[in-house]
């Protein structure tokens, strides 16, 4: 567990400096923004968000295909990505 000081100091520190950042860049602050902002920080790794979206869109089509290797060949088409990539990462959902 996240120590409740630690965590209070990165909401803080986050919220500045994507303020900042929107002023620097005349940019309106939003959720969408933020997003990008933390994946451009750093702070998201591009790994755990290719894991989120293959985890989420397999769980999606996963019922219609009844299959999970033909649930994977669809997710490899469609995200334009290797099976083994796809089966890596459904291996590591939590």
């Amino acid at each position: 567990m996240m120590n409740k000081k630690i965590l209070d100091l990165f909401q803080v520190e986050l919220n500045e400096g994507y303020q900042n950042y929107c002023k620097r860049h005349k940019y309106e602050a939003s959720f969408d923004g933020l997003i990008t902002y933390m994946i451009d920080q750093q702070l998201v790794a591009p790994p755990a968000v290719r894991r989120f979206v293959i985890t989420k869109v397999y769980e999606q089509e996963y019922p219609q295909h009844k299959h999970k290797t033909k649930a994977v060949q669809m997710l490899a088409n469609r995200l334009h990505i290797s099976e083994r990539t796809i089966w890596t990462a459904l291996r590591e959902r939590k």
